[in-house]
């Protein structure tokens, strides 16, 4: 019965941890997991499932996995290399829409049985990616300017209520956007998805906050001991 959140909770855990993995590891990491993330999200976000009596899209925890390493990693890297980051994974994303279509506009041979299968997935890439594009390209400045106020506001002091805080806005922003731009039309019960997608990122921003702690003191005492 509870299937589908008991996987979407397990799957929340692992994208959040694997991004501050690789926020810790460096930027060639992070550029990476980003890249990945930002593909994924644009192909996962089609599937539409029941979680909590609420028919949603599976694609939400992508979002959140993502702010919440590039929120750690600004701690670590500052501002220049972590939107050489962003770049990098905008890069990947569209690298992807432009070999996903070329690889749609080859004829099929008499036997082929896949390519009705890549056009019922890939067709509505490009809205999506575009929609994607724009709603992370203003998300994450707004992210990340509101981001950079609330450190000077705390004196560089609370990162994970100055994190959390800073997610929670960007998340509402992200969900009403991208819904409308990049949604409506394919989405069977638009409000729904909002209206979940609300919750379930605010929810995960709130038990990210304790991961982030652990991971940023395992990180202090990796560093006292090489020392």
């Amino acid at each position: 019965m509870w299937q589908n959140e008991l996987i979407f909770v397990s799957q929340a855990i692992i994208v959040i941890s694997l991004g501050l993995v690789s926020a810790i590891r460096g930027i060639g990491w992070l550029t990476g997991w980003l890249g990945l993330l930002t593909v994924v999200m644009n192909v996962f976000v089609l599937k539409q499932i029941h979680l909590f009596n609420f028919e949603v899209t599976s694609g939400d925890v992508y979002m959140i996995g993502m702010l919440t390493c590039l929120n750690y990693a600004r701690e670590i890297y500052g501002k220049k290399l972590v939107n050489d980051a962003i770049m990098g994974s905008w890069f990947i994303n569209l690298g992807f829409l432009l070999l996903t279509y070329l690889h749609l506009a080859l004829s099929p041979s008499f036997n082929d049985c896949t390519q009705v299968h890549f056009l019922s997935l890939f067709s509505p890439t490009l809205r999506l990616v575009l929609a994607s594009l724009v709603t992370i390209a203003l998300v994450q400045l707004i992210d990340l300017a509101f981001f950079v106020y609330l450190k000077k506001f705390f004196k560089n002091r609370a990162f994970g209520v100055r994190s959390a805080i800073s997610m929670i806005v960007s998340q509402v922003i992200d969900t009403l956007l991208f819904s409308f731009l990049g949604l409506y039309g394919i989405a069977s019960c638009l409000s729904d998805v909002i209206i979940f997608s609300l919750i379930t990122k605010i929810a995960i921003i709130i038990i990210s906050i304790p991961t982030m702690f652990v991971v940023r003191f395992l990180k202090q005492q990796y560093k006292v001991i090489n020392n």
